[in-house]
């Protein structure tokens, strides 16, 4: 982000404008050529993939990437005529602008990010380049007429204004370069709108949350929990113990009483932190080492970023699956050797799969994991803003109707079909909103004044943690899940089925009826599908 801020683009630009006309520059111009041309679009290359997608959250994609994806590289071809902007990452980052942004005109909620509104000064200018109407009219089109972007950039074309080119782009996009899934059931406003990521880790500001997923309908029902600082800036107790760590985030934690090396300091007593039962602490705040600085150092280190891999992906247009691997984000061969870092060895497998029927909206979640030991709890967590309503294997979420943030109000319908005797417990409320390890981590009140003052905070106040009642090292879990605004009506009828050693859930929905088959001796399902 610091690189991008201004730094590299004053260099580029002071190099371009002096080359050729005093000797010193030529030095200069080989440091600059090498850096950009050998250090930062090689990393551009393994973050944007093939299709364009950021990892770090908020506004961070607008002061960091979003203000090089265009300046760098038009700088560099107007000087040199070499012309970068025809790679599939940097033509895909105008796609992630597109797909980040939720029914309700914000961003997605992931990773550090206190502002989800916030432009992205490199948005307008590339979009003019490459000639994508889409991204040009995101949330309305330029009407001043004056250069997009610095130093020179295009004017603004008009011809490029189309706010309905949005509704013919795909509903469904995998941004392979983070391991980020973006789906969604329609472009209204009243859409069910579902993140899902497994990919690995790029160091700054991500979150430990291989493997979360996200649903938006009508409102935020299952959410990415905590804030950005939580009032008390980066490295706050809030920010550390609760919303960095898994905990906060909708996958499972595997938690180890053993597993409470303090976080390393540079001077003063060792912090400690929370023991959530969640991933490695990999990345920027935790103290352990400083950012990689190339790709080349990424990859020497690949054991400690690699935090999960996609296993198998269909995105057709009626059916989406996603098959991943977060074992890795557990576990890697440094865990259970004491350090603060990888921690107790846990979990030795962790196979999770999310399926999407857009055509009647139903999610499915079914996880596969084996622990080290058999007395390592494990909790499948789920996140809401509203208190959640259990009954039996089932739970509702509510998400009401409100003016400022404006939301049309939607909820969420949980069955749990494995394990077979569930335990459901709801955590949350006053005093609990950020409970881990025995402590709330609301920065002593600092979390709530800011979720008063600003609207637009989605911190959340109540989880749902989903345990099985007999202790084994390998557990499953089935869940189907439901979003519906206030007006669907729509009856679904779900049950648990099992034939022979496979076992799956019947779904028989408004237009159509699924069955997720799964079978131990596999991972992923088969889908059978009845018009």
């Amino acid at each position: 982000v610091y690189l991008y801020n201004s730094p590299f683009q004053a260099l580029m630009a002071v190099t371009l404008a002096v080359y050729g006309d005093r000797p010193e520059a030529g030095p200069l111009m080989n440091f600059t050529a090498d850096f950009w041309k050998n250090r930062i679009l090689p990393v551009w290359r393994q973050i944007l993939g093939t299709s364009g997608g950021w990892h770090e959250g908020g506004e961070y994609v607008g002061i960091g990437i979003g203000q090089a994806v265009y300046q760098l590289p038009a700088m560099w071809r107007s000087a040199t005529g070499e012309d970068f902007f025809d790679e599939a990452g940097i033509r895909g980052f105008l796609d992630f602008l597109v797909y980040r942004t939720r029914p309700d005109g914000t961003h997605m909620r992931w990773g550090d990010g206190t502002h989800h509104d916030r432009m992205v000064p490199d948005r307008v200018p590339l979009a003019i380049e490459l000639r994508h109407a889409a991204a040009y009219s995101l949330n309305g089109c330029p009407k001043r007429i004056a250069p997009t972007a610095w130093p020179w950039g295009p004017l603004p074309d008009r011809s490029l204004c189309d706010p309905n080119a949005i509704e013919r782009m795909p509903l469904t996009r995998y941004f392979d370069g983070i391991g980020l899934l973006v789906a969604r059931s329609g472009w209204d406003a009243t859409a069910t709108y579902l993140t899902f990521k497994a990919g690995d880790n790029y160091w700054s500001h991500v979150h430990l949350d291989q493997g979360a997923f996200t649903i938006y309908k009508g409102g935020a029902l299952a959410i990415d929990s905590g804030i950005y600082g939580g009032g008390g800036g980066y490295g706050s107790d809030h920010h550390l113990n609760y919303s960095y760590q898994t905990v906060a985030h909708n996958v499972v934690t595997v938690t180890s009483p053993a597993d409470t090396v303090p976080k390393p300091v540079r001077e003063g007593p060792p912090r400690v932190i929370a023991n959530d039962g969640g991933q490695r602490r990999v990345g920027s705040g935790w103290g352990v080492e400083s950012a990689p600085l190339d790709l080349a150092e990424w990859q020497r280190k690949k054991e400690i970023y690699h935090t999960g891999s996609m296993l198998n992906l269909v995105t057709e247009p009626d059916l989406i699956v996603a098959v991943a691997d977060l074992a890795p984000a557990y576990t890697n061969r440094l865990s259970g050797k004491g350090t603060f870092s990888h921690r107790e060895r846990r979990v030795e497998a962790y196979v999770r799969t999310l399926g999407f029927d857009p055509r009647d909206e139903v999610v499915v979640i079914h996880d596969r994991v084996m622990a080290t030991h058999p007395e390592f709890p494990k909790k499948w967590l789920i996140h809401s803003l509203e208190r959640p309503q259990i009954r039996g294997s089932a739970f509702t979420i509510h998400v009401w109707p409100s003016e400022s943030p404006k939301r049309s109000g939607g909820s969420l319908h949980g069955t749990v079909l494995l394990p077979k005797e569930p335990y459901l417990n709801p955590l949350g409320g006053r005093g609990f909103e950020f409970f881990v390890d025995g402590v709330n981590y609301d920065n002593e009140g600092a979390v709530e004044e800011l979720v008063k003052r600003r609207g637009d905070v989605e911190a959340g106040a109540w989880r749902i943690a989903l345990s099985p009642t007999m202790a084994a090292r390998e557990h499953r879990f089935l869940v189907v899940l439901l979003p519906k605004t206030s007006k669907d009506e729509n009856q679904f009828h779900i049950r648990l089925v099992e034939e022979g050693s496979r076992y799956g859930a019947e779904i028989v929905g408004p237009t159509r009826t699924t069955v997720w088959w799964f079978d131990p001796a596999h991972d992923g399902p088969v889908v059978d599908v009845t018009e």
